[in-house]
């Protein structure tokens, strides 16, 4: 290989790096921003709705919504997708003859400062993930040393009936712990229900409610939502509006609970007020809770306590979530899909003007057979529509513009065309590949800049191994040549 070969490959390595990096930091503000959006959003509907405010599925739905506009949509139909002109004409676009050679020196335009920063900052981004993943294990191995290091029970004669019932049907696992903690449970599969000795000195009125409060977290799939919200958040921890998701649910989980323990015991919304109170007392040692619920849990504040205790006190009747609420909230979910849907594509809708490498060509070190509007006896007579790239059978073809791939196939188009793969731009804009040998990509993936969507071939009606590389504007075929260098 010649030292030409290699300088132009390590550019474009250094170029297709720099995309990477780019990329990710976009999709990531993107992410931010939608995020961002829903927060305010869900605050705007708590503004005016007291009652979703306070539910907590509500706030454990919006971290998965905030997601949505990265999540594997399906592809749309392709024929509303693919530009007119390429299923009208009579394919006289794609033919060529090999007989030009040109240099196969090309200058990238460099900007390394612009890499090390976006370097810097995915390094930081990964050391961060790594770091909470780290926090995150050591808090479930804490939370299991300590229910190791504590006795599990089988007399469970200080339950009421109906507890020592749910007890067994789920399987629940009980133990006490001489440390004064506030009660919690913990457990994906199997549950186990930690009590401190303490408990079972409070009065059995007080005691019963406390039971019952870990209970009714259990029956809500508390514990697996709540350990699922502590990985997402711990995943996504340099958006803060994950984090801010998180402790709203925190904070509605608890209420909610109350709000099913005063249900089954309105009589008792003095002595409940007074359960609080003594927990909070009573737990001088905290463990991590934030893995766990609990009912004076480490993460509540003193608003969050005082919110709790007003409404236990209040004579309003506890909030009952039934079917209207679940289909407000199903209904919401669903518009919020289709809102994001339509959010990500405006969030990867990057144009020709605007990608990073406006320069890359779709085969590095190829050389130009044909150019664009050429005229020959092989077309016909007819204007060339692209460029075309020589190159060895089995060659890589890069993307050179990011986008999302409409078709990938040999039938969409004229048989002439052979292997073509198809992307969509911003803009309305559209990028074509044909001939290929054989592609690795499919209808609806985004794909970016620089990175591979086949190798050269010489399907469909050719005359030699080579790339045809098209590109759209509004339906119209435009010089590849304004967007790509080829002055190498």
């Amino acid at each position: 290989m010649t030292t030409t070969s290699v300088t132009s490959n390590s550019m474009a390595l250094f170029n297709i790096g720099y995309v990477d990096a780019y990329t990710l930091m976009v999709q990531l503000l993107s992410f931010i921003a939608w995020s961002g959006l829903l927060t305010a959003v869900l605050q705007l509907v708590a503004k005016y709705s007291s009652v979703l405010k306070q539910w907590s599925r509500l706030w454990l739905l919006a971290p998965v919504v905030a997601l949505l506009p990265f999540a594997p949509w399906p592809a749309a139909n392709n024929d509303t997708l693919i530009p007119q002109i390429l299923t009208d004409t009579w394919f006289h676009s794609t033919l060529n003859v090999i007989n030009h050679s040109v240099s196969a020196q090309h200058d990238f335009v460099h900007q390394p400062v612009a890499l090390i920063l976006l370097n810097l900052v995915g390094a930081c981004l990964v050391i961060g993930s790594i770091y909470s993943l780290w926090q995150f294990g050591v808090s479930i191995y804490q939370i299991s040393q300590f229910k190791q290091r504590s006795t599990a029970i089988t007399d469970f004669s200080a339950f009421s009936p109906a507890q020592q019932v749910t007890l067994n049907a789920r399987n629940i696992e009980v133990r006490i712990t001489s440390r004064a903690i506030s009660p919690c449970v913990f457990g994906l599969f199997k549950h186990c229900l930690i009590l401190p000795h303490s408990v079972f000195k409070m009065p059995q009125t007080q005691r019963l409610l406390l039971i019952e409060h870990e209970l009714i977290h259990i029956k809500r799939r508390d514990p697996q939502a709540l350990i699922l919200m502590r990985l997402c958040t711990v995943l996504c921890w340099f958006n803060p509006f994950i984090a801010h998701f998180e402790r709203r649910f925190l904070q509605t989980m608890e209420l909610n609970t109350d709000s099913a323990v005063l249900a089954n015991y309105p009589a008792n919304k003095l002595a409940y007020a007074q359960t609080l109170i003594a927990s909070i007392r009573l737990s001088s040692n905290r463990i991590n809770n934030a893995m766990s619920p609990s009912f004076s849990a480490a993460h509540c504040t003193k608003q969050d306590f005082e919110d709790r205790l007003r409404s236990a006190m209040s004579g309003e009747p506890s909030i009952c979530y039934n079917w209207r609420y679940r289909l407000i909230l199903a209904v919401a979910a669903g518009l919020l899909v289709l809102f994001a849907g339509s959010v990500r594509s405006g969030i990867y809708s990057p144009t020709f003007s605007q990608d990073i490498i406006a320069s890359q060509w779709p085969v590095p070190n190829a050389r130009i057979s044909s150019t664009f509007e050429q005229i020959s006896d092989f077309r016909g007579r007819k204007p060339h529509q692209g460029i075309d790239f020589a190159a060895p059978l089995g060659s890589d073809v890069l993307a050179s513009f990011s986008g999302r791939v409409t078709l990938a196939d040999d039938v969409s188009l004229h048989q002439n065309y052979g292997n073509v793969v198809l992307i969509e731009h911003g803009d309305n804009q559209h990028s074509l590949y044909a001939h290929l040998d054989s592609f690795n990509v499919k209808p609806g993936q985004w794909i970016f800049a620089g990175q591979k969507l086949g190798s050269v071939g010489k399907t469909g009606r050719v005359t030699g191994p080579h790339l045809h590389f098209e590109m759209l504007q509004d339906g119209h075929h435009i010089n590849p040549a304004d967007y790509l260098d080829l002055t190498r």
